[in-house]
């Protein structure tokens, strides 16, 4: 690295170096000089080979004019000015001088169109190297090396991302060169939009970077970047719009790196955009959350090898008779560096990474282990579990359920899989291949937190499940706010005209309890018949229930 610095220095020296140079060039020339008329004149000189220095000098430093106007001045001091012989007071006849001239000159032009040549190679190489070829815009290493200048004084400076959502829908649509159109397109709105006051790069498929230098001029540029949302763009006489999203960071109060301040600037518009917000500023909560995310999923995979999470059930019982109908099987963790982590902490975050699989598989072994222990001791209840839309993509989860209904030998109908709403209204037609798997298997299927998703109707009759359960927000609310009490009235008038089962959740008074069994759901769980219990604890409840 330090050996490529200094060779850069060389090659495209600075103006102080051309200085220096300039007299080195000269010292030579007259030392030269008066070593040749010391030694007894050209005839005898050993030393004629000393004024090729300066001129190949001259010419690497001043390219080619340089090196020739040397050679020029280097042949005419060996020319007329000097002798041939001291001694004999000779003096090198006209031809013999103005040879040597060419030569010096010529050898001038070699070394300075050599160097312009190899200069030229060198700056195409760079700009190869720190330039997006798509754009034309500088990229991430372009860019690195412009902040690095911008920030030599210190001065503050914010970078705005400004990142292309739906891209990979837009590619999958109009295609790659389609694409690429696009981000042309929008690369050069950018650049018109932004002027001369900042500095703007292409860092990654669709995410731009600016580099601001006055706050004022970030305001007014966040502004202006935010109309690109209004311009509809034509690519191959398709008319496209865009959804672009801006975080921004400053130097030096969140980082002093680039890359960190990109990378912060992301984490800024991945919290906004599940805000739908399409400009966030990053701060140090934010980087606290993230840096708690990134941790949380580490001792996650270590709690899945080391059995660390542990499994509890929360009771159901039948609404008409308050007898006891089954189970809910949910995930505890309490982490030795973490401390207790909340569910709704850590699943959504090992539900978006391949966690979700080893995690999975964790909670079905477990489950039909516990259940395994009940049947033996003649407890038989059902007991559902919760499974990930993801889940359902991965082949080995269905061996998996039916090597532990060998292993355990009970009937598959007393495994109940959930799956939330939500992810099912998401994906109906990629789920419903999935469930009637699961029900070819005997298991039963239930819709989880009814009501929050969309298109309840439409896939109620598309999807081969068992029963829905009505979300806790609506149930909890049906004693004090007339729409929770319609929404859960219809939801359950529905579900018995489809045939389907009714599972109340979140239960916590006895009001509540009652004008659900008055409304003819089926299903009570909540914390009015009991919190999730450790497995000892639950097979005591089930025990002394089932009696």
């Amino acid at each position: 690295m330090a050996f490529s610095k200094t060779f850069k220095k060389l090659i495209f020296p600075s103006t102080p170096t051309k200085i220096i140079t300039v007299f080195v060039i000269i010292a030579f020339l007259i030392i030269g000089l008066i070593f040749i008329e010391w030694t007894g004149g050209i005839n005898y000189a050993i030393y004629l080979h000393l004024f090729f220095i300066p001129i190949i000098l001259a010419g690497v430093t001043f390219s080619i004019w340089g090196g020739i106007l040397t050679g020029l001045i280097a042949g005419i001091l060996m020319g007329p000015l000097s002798t041939t012989s001291i001694m004999r007071d000779l003096y090198d006849p006209s031809s013999s001088w103005i040879f040597r001239l060419i030569m010096f000159c010529i050898v001038g032009w070699l070394a300075g169109s050599g160097t312009s040549l190899f200069k030229s190679y060198i700056k195409e190489l760079e700009n190869k190297h720190t330039t997006d070829p798509l754009t034309g815009l500088p990229n991430l290493y372009g860019l690195t090396k412009i902040f690095s200048e911008l920030t030599s004084s210190s001065q503050e400076l914010t970078v705005i991302v400004v990142e292309i959502f739906h891209m990979k829908e837009i590619n999958i649509t109009i295609g790659l060169e389609g694409g690429n159109a696009l981000i042309k397109q929008i690369a050069a709105h950018l650049k018109e939009i932004i002027g001369t006051h900042a500095v703007l790069g292409y860092i990654q498929n669709n995410r731009f970077a600016i580099l601001v230098s006055q706050e004022s001029h970030c305001l007014d540029n966040l502004k202006k970047c935010a109309a690109l949302a209004d311009i509809s763009y034509q690519v191959n006489s398709i008319p496209l719009f865009i959804e672009p999203h801006f975080g921004v960071s400053n130097f030096p109060k969140n980082d002093k790196s680039l890359d960190h301040l990109i990378r912060k600037a992301l984490i800024a518009i991945s919290l906004a955009a599940k805000e739908a917000e399409h400009v966030s500023y990053f701060n140090e909560n934010i980087s606290l959350a993230t840096e708690r995310n990134l941790m949380i999923l580490h001792q996650a995979k270590e709690a899945i090898t080391n059995n660390s999470f542990i499994l509890e059930y929360q009771p159901k019982v039948f609404l008409k008779t308050e007898k006891v109908m089954g189970f809910e099987a949910l995930v505890r963790w309490n982490d030795p560096i973490l401390g207790s982590v909340s569910p709704e902490e850590f699943i959504p975050l090992i539900e978006g990474t391949l966690l979700i699989n080893p995690f999975t598989k964790w909670v079905v072994e477990t489950c039909f282990s516990q259940m395994g222990v009940w049947h033996k001791n003649g407890l038989l209840v059902p007991v559902s579990i919760n499974f990930s839309i993801r889940n359902f993509s991965n082949p080995a989860l269905f061996k998996l359920l039916e090597d532990q209904l060998v292993k355990y030998k009970f009937s598959p109908h007393f495994l109940e899989i959930e799956v939330t709403e939500t992810a099912v209204a998401s994906s109906v037609a990629s789920i419903i291949e999935p469930i009637k798997r699961l029900r070819e298997l005997g298991m039963r299927v239930l819709i989880d937190d009814f009501g929050t998703g969309q298109a309840s109707q439409q896939y109620l009759f598309e999807l081969p499940i068992n029963g829905i359960k009505l979300d806790k927000m609506f149930v909890q609310s049906v004693s004090h706010n007339k729409a929770a009490e319609v929404i859960v009235k219809n939801g359950i008038s529905l579900a018995h005209q489809l045939n389907l089962e009714v599972t109340a959740e979140g239960i916590e008074t006895r009001n509540q309890f009652d004008l659900l069994a008055q409304w003819g759901c089926d299903i009570a769980q909540g914390y009015l018949i009991s919190p999730a219990l450790p497995e000892k604890d639950a097979t005591k409840w089930l025990m002394n229930n089932l009696s």
